[in-house]
């Protein structure tokens, strides 16, 4: 069994509806432990993540020029499972990042 500490996902949050962020690989068990967002925007933005198909993180409004990071997540998704999310506003692209990190094991 190998366990490897590593980034999950980075990137940019789009709007709408959830998309895919990260999908847990083929023969894994994924412990995810942290997720960091940042709202890059001067008005407030509603975030919202989903591990494996379940909202853990629900119109999470995220204040204006602000980051939140929650240090010890300790979810768990199998593989073939996925981390989804979007933020609800119409402030364009690039407004809303994530940061995601946590540990595969195979």
């Amino acid at each position: 069994m190998a366990v490897v500490a590593k980034r999950l996902a980075k990137g940019n949050f789009g709007t709408g509806s959830a998309a895919n962020i990260y999908t847990a690989p083929i023969g894994s068990t994924v412990l995810i432990k942290a997720v960091t967002i940042c709202n890059k925007l001067s008005q407030a933005i509603s975030v919202t993540l989903l591990f494996a198909g379940t909202e853990v993180i629900y119109q999470h409004t995220v204040k204006a020029n602000d980051t939140i990071t929650i240090p010890f997540v300790d979810q768990i998704i199998y593989a073939g499972e996925s981390i989804s999310g979007f933020a609800g506003t119409s402030g364009g692209s690039n407004f809303a990042t994530y940061y995601i990190s946590g540990k595969e094991v195979t």
